[in-house]
């Protein structure tokens, strides 16, 4: 068990530091970083869009640079929270290396499902919501009869992830609040959960 916490710090570092990047930016220049780093799922899929003026990356690494983009203050500080919350966990339990994998997986797993359901959607897509659901699941994993605080209210985990499962499917169905990438999320507890099997089999077999 590790006392330091360097995955989870420098996750957080990252994203605040490309936040104040991208608030250091205005107009055009602010268009052409959310274009070239956010996740586009027509883009991503290879349809062609005019993205003529812009300098794109390949589309495929926007599963990634899209996790460290934050679409306004709030949505960067409820995120954090979440993964200072949840990586703390993660990473005590399991070591800075599988906190990662589970990060970066369950990120591009979240991205992934989005994309394949919304195929044609140009928006760009960002945050690092899809990813922390994954180190969520995880969590869960780790102390499934532990207790959380969601939306400031304390629950037991497996209640907290009933509330979640429960949310999203509302949430998805009913196209709520369209302008937050549901899916997303879904797909990164999924890939959570997958990923969580692959490198630590036995909390499978001990919740």
């Amino acid at each position: 068990m590790t006392r330091t916490l360097p995955v989870t710090l420098t996750l957080l570092l990252a994203c605040v530091g490309v936040f104040l990047y991208q608030m250091s930016l205005s107009g055009d220049d602010y268009l052409r970083f959310l274009v070239r780093y956010a996740l586009i799922p027509r883009l991503l899929l290879g349809d062609p869009i005019d993205t003529a003026g812009y300098s794109l990356l390949p589309a495929p690494l926007t599963l990634v640079t899209s996790m460290f983009v934050h679409s306004d203050t709030a949505h960067l500080v409820v995120n954090m929270i979440v993964l200072i919350s949840f990586g703390a966990i993660v990473e005590r339990a399991l070591g800075a290396w599988r906190l990662a994998a589970i990060y970066a997986v369950a990120g591009v797993a979240g991205g992934l499902l989005h994309a394949a359901i919304e195929p044609n959607s140009t928006i760009p897509v960002v945050g690092a919501s899809g990813a922390l659901s994954g180190v969520f699941a995880t969590a869960f994993l780790l102390e499934p009869k532990g207790r959380i605080f969601l939306l400031f209210i304390p629950m037991p985990y497996w209640l907290g992830m009933i509330v979640f499962v429960v949310a999203h499917a509302v949430f998805v169905a009913t196209g709520w609040v369209p302008d937050i990438a549901w899916l997303a999320h879904v797909g990164g507890l999924l890939g959570g959960f997958a990923v969580t099997a692959i490198l630590a089999p036995k909390l499978l077999r001990t919740t």
